[in-house]
């Protein structure tokens, strides 16, 4: 295996970046974006503590890009894909990378003659739709699949979520998180339906309850919080998450339309520029009151109340995988546990474009 970090031609004036409120809400583990392919036929800085603050920025100051190229001796058909992400790692991939590097990008090629290429980053920088993008960019450089480079740049401008001054909040957005008939029915909500009710057989008679959470990308609908030229292309964390609760009983006799309503109108709740604006006042409000190292964790995660399983859904996100050998035969996002917590978690994402269009994939953690 070699290792190396790989830094930009062109030097560019040294810049600081400062996480925004919602970027506090997740938490500091490292996440990937693996993508494997079958055989072919033929932003970078680094991760600081502000000293003053004790909250985490970002250096761009051409740091380099952590580059890891590496090789084993299992063929692609050797891994177990019921557990892909234990059979992975029992095989050193992804590598872990230092906590101080902004991206990490890793290729590692097979016995058979197939590779695997995975981006990394910290989950403080980035959300699912933000790690697309940095995919995305590859195909966009190399030319490839008929797409051209986006007019648009990155943008990492975290000034576009400020904290109003004093803050102000809902007792219901304090709960959310911790310290330490209508619409037609959408694929993620026809899924989300069927694992409610199958969620209630396991729950069983152990509790008269059971809850689904959603974790909510708030990019489409944000309107005077940021502006939406400036989400289009935003590099941060946008997301939030909400929770319904129902009786087992009752999600055992609703019809998979009524479970699919209960989720929409769950998430219309919080898909909302005051809602977003609500979580930067009440991070604000909340941050260094409990040392600087404090995270932040979803409540309803932790074991309070009745059992939870929590749904992530990357279907939304465009992913094009191609930077010329073709699709990927499948991409997923991996991360890092930040501890055994007490709910269940389903991660739904699309097959690469060599897929039908209409292809789903479901993550169990």
């Amino acid at each position: 295996m070699s290792r190396s970090m790989v830094k930009a031609s062109v030097m560019r004036p040294r810049v600081v970046l400062a996480v925004s409120n919602l970027d506090l809400l997740s938490q500091d583990i490292p996440v990937w974006l693996l993508c494997v392919y079958r055989r072919p036929s033929a932003s970078s800085g680094d991760f600081n503590i502000d000293p003053r603050s004790g909250l985490p920025e970002l250096h761009c100051d051409n740091q380099g890009a952590d580059v890891i190229v590496g090789e084993v001796s299992e063929a692609l058909g050797s891994l177990h894909y019921g557990d892909l992400a234990a059979s992975l790692a029992r095989i050193g991939i992804p590598v872990q990378f230092g906590a101080d590097v902004a991206l990490s990008v890793q290729l590692v090629s097979f016995a058979c003659g197939g590779f695997a290429v995975a981006w990394g980053s910290n989950h403080l920088l980035l959300d699912g739709c933000a790690l697309y993008m940095i995919a995305n960019a590859w195909p966009e450089l190399a030319g490839c699949s008929g797409t051209t480079i986006s007019a648009a740049p990155p943008n990492h401008d975290r000034s576009v979520f400020r904290p109003r001054a004093p803050p102000a909040y809902s007792s219901s957005t304090g709960e959310l998180f911790g310290l330490a008939g209508g619409p037609k029915t959408t694929r993620l909500e026809a899924v989300s339906a069927y694992m409610w009710k199958v969620f209630t057989t396991v729950v069983g008679s152990s509790d008269e309850k059971c809850r689904m959470a959603w974790f909510v990308n708030g990019r489409r609908h944000l309107t005077s919080t940021a502006p939406a030229e400036a989400m289009r292309s935003y590099v941060g964390n946008v997301v939030s998450y909400a929770v319904a609760e129902e009786s087992v009983e009752g999600i055992k006799r609703q019809p998979l339309q009524g479970i699919a309503s209960m989720m929409r109108e769950s998430i219309k709740s919080t898909d909302t520029d005051e809602h977003f604006q609500q979580l930067l006042d009440w991070v604000e409000d909340h941050k260094g009151k409990h040392g600087a190292t404090a995270r932040y964790i979803e409540a309803a995660t932790v074991g309070l109340g009745s059992p939870l399983l929590g749904l992530t859904s990357l279907t939304s996100f465009h992913l094009d995988t191609d930077f010329g050998f073709g699709q990927a035969a499948f991409a997923m996002p991996m991360w890092v546990g930040s501890g055994r917590l007490c709910s269940g978690k389903v991660t739904v994402t699309t097959s690469p474009p060599v897929a039908p269009a209409s292809s789903l994939a479901c993550l169990f953690g």
